[in-house]
């Protein structure tokens, strides 16, 4: 495919199609404001920011996600689709950050643990 080439990809919006996406609009916007409560309440700790900052991150582009999705279904437009689509992908790159740097830290707090633990003889 050449640079000047798109692709198209038609989606008959029906009323039931509509109601979906609404949905799940309003579910990524709740959850959203619900990470990144979580990832702020996290950034409250100086060793916990380092989980936090990602889940913060992540919460407001999945509520952003969701704010596209909603103006893709009320406007119809193209440009609001491909808007979701990034925020979405945003979404799901910081939530992967987050859940290594959370996997690596838990697994130094065991390492720490088991090193620390007294010995019984």
């Amino acid at each position: 495919m050449g640079d000047n080439e798109t692709n198209t990809i038609s989606i008959e919006l029906t009323e039931l199609l509509q109601k979906r996406l609404n949905f799940i609009s309003i579910m990524q916007q709740i959850f959203g404001v619900l990470f990144a409560i979580g990832g702020a309440i996290s950034c409250l700790g100086i060793i916990t920011a380092i989980i936090g900052i990602p889940a913060l991150i992540a919460g407001i582009r999945l509520f952003q996600s969701g704010s596209a999705l909603a103006l893709t279904v009320n406007s119809k437009k193209g440009k609001d689709l491909i808007d979701f689509l990034n925020c979405l992908n945003s979404y799901w790159k910081f939530t992967l950050i987050g859940s290594i740097i959370a996997i690596i830290f838990y697994a130094l707090l065991f390492f720490i643990y088991i090193a620390l633990m007294p010995k019984f003889e």
